[in-house]
């Protein structure tokens, strides 16, 4: 298995993310931040440590992040919501359930 902290994006991760059913190709993901794709892809087969994963990107548990630019975390979230089903759907809401 290849080392994740490698710089550029791994073939198998390439190949990983072309694969996604309903995703458009991540480009500044992996233009980016190769490494961050190459640490996803390792956890792919791992529904929960892909599920830590992403939390950890996408939340400061540290303080203090500069975050991403924009495009990375659209394109992150994007990744997210293709690979991760969440346990429980969003609720109704009953008061605008009506509204027309």
């Amino acid at each position: 298995m290849a080392d994740i902290d490698t710089p550029s994006l791994l073939p198998d991760t390439d190949a990983w993310l072309r694969a996604v059913p309903g995703l458009n190709y991540p480009q500044a993901l992996t233009t980016q931040f190769p490494r961050l794709a190459n640490a996803l892809a390792a956890v792919r087969h791992d529904p929960q440590a892909l599920r830590e994963r992403f939390d950890d990107l996408l939340h400061d548990q540290r303080g203090g992040r500069r975050g991403f630019p924009f495009d990375v975390m659209m394109e992150l979230l994007a990744l997210r919501d293709a690979l991760i089903e969440d346990d429980e759907p969003p609720g109704t809401d009953d008061a605008t359930k009506w509204v027309s």
